[in-house]
């Protein structure tokens, strides 16, 4: 396997004069309205945004993300003053950093910390930024951070491909809409998204509901049930940031969360 062209193996020869600009309010992520989320963290994020699954068109496989706008583009928790959430997903703490494949093994299989080369996170003037390496070409302590992080990432997206999987041989899915009526104009829907039926759940019978309970996925389950609710709080930080303003909604999903006051 081999990396796309802007993917490059982080480098001491590459990359040793090479750093990252600080980047305290995420605001790469400022256009994002889903980002992918791993199981490791999915409390921090039910405590703040709406945690759903979508499907991946082209390999039919449901992952979790988390919701950060009802369309492209829109990103209800970035304002004026920066990143407007008490948690950041991994997946945007990580950046301009990923795992990939190690371009300098004759292993084509082996992964390795990557850098997406054209972020314009990116930058060699020594102001405001951070070092990759040191002076003799060692990591530098903010590398070893990122190495631990996107290790992390990994062990934990195994984990969340497992529960996902439980998810589907289960029959626990259901589609989740959001029907919006803006002030102006017709009503829209919000579709494609997925969340765990709360009636499915409790028709498990006692040996589905153990298995879940063993392997830790019963409480990922209430987790993302619970994290519906945080649509509401999205939807007033969409009013509150947005012209196009949405005087009504409703959640369709199994069962129906009811509506905040």
């Amino acid at each position: 396997m081999k990396n796309a062209a802007n993917i490059e193996t982080v480098d001491k020869n590459r990359h040793g004069k090479l750093r990252v600009k600080r980047n305290p309010d995420f605001v790469h992520a400022k256009d994002l309205n889903l980002v992918s989320v791993v199981l490791g963290e999915l409390g921090a994020c039910a405590c703040n945004f709406p945690v759903v699954l979508i499907q991946n068109p082209d390999n039919k496989q449901y992952y979790p993300v988390a919701m950060l706008g009802l369309r492209p583009g829109e990103n209800v928790y970035y304002g004026q003053d920066g990143w407007d959430c008490t948690y950041a997903p991994l997946s945007v703490q990580r950046h301009p950093f990923m795992i990939g494949y190690d371009d300098r093994s004759d292993d084509d299989r082996q992964l390795a910390t990557c850098i997406l080369r054209n972020s314009p996170m990116l930058t060699d003037d020594v102001s405001d930024s951070i070092a990759i390496f040191t002076d003799s070409g060692e990591d530098t302590e903010f590398l070893q951070s990122r190495h631990l992080m996107l290790r992390d990432i990994f062990e934990s997206e195994r984990v969340t491909a497992q529960f996902v999987e439980k998810l589907e041989k289960f029959g626990l899915l259901a589609p989740l809409e959001i029907i919006m009526q803006p002030a102006q104009g017709e009503p829209r829907k919000v579709t494609g998204m997925f969340s765990i039926s709360q009636s499915k759940l409790r028709a498990l019978s006692k040996e589905q509901w153990m298995e879940l309970q063993e392997q830790e996925f019963l409480a990922a389950c209430h987790l993302m049930l619970s994290s519906v609710f945080q649509i509401h709080r999205l939807m007033q930080l969409r009013n509150k940031k947005s012209e196009d303003k949405v005087v009504d909604y409703r959640i369709d999903f199994d069962p129906q969360p009811a509506k905040a006051s």
